[in-house]
């Protein structure tokens, strides 16, 4: 499985992640110390890149992922200088379904109160 996003809501998913049995979480984020390796949930980034449409396909060859989390908040894609999270979500999972990769979206009403 392949997350991306290491912030808040990334370790959130990655914690629930590891939780299951024989399950490799890859993941890739934009900046090389996201809170998910400054609290310790990973030692490091897998993938060390602002992933987007036009960089999908590199990043889907790299890691072969059978599913792909988004796992990043309104607030995530500000600190990325990314306007319109919701758009740039939509985006991502038109260029996932080209692949045959599953993708689902997450926020944290999905995950509830932390």
């Amino acid at each position: 499985m392949l997350v991306i996003g290491a912030e808040r809501l990334g370790i959130r998913v990655i914690n629930q992640l590891k939780k299951i049995k024989d399950v490799e979480v890859l993941v890739a984020e934009r900046q090389e110390r996201p809170l998910a390796v400054e609290e310790g949930v990973i030692d490091k980034v897998d993938i060390l890149i602002h992933v987007t449409a036009m960089n999908f396909e590199d990043v889907v060859a790299e890691t072969n992922p059978d599913l792909v989390i988004l796992a990043r908040t309104v607030q995530d894609w500000d600190k990325a200088e990314t306007p319109m999270g919701s758009e740039y979500v939509e985006g991502m999972e038109r260029e996932l379904t080209k692949f045959g990769v599953a993708v689902l979206p997450v926020d944290s009403r999905v995950l509830g109160p932390h």
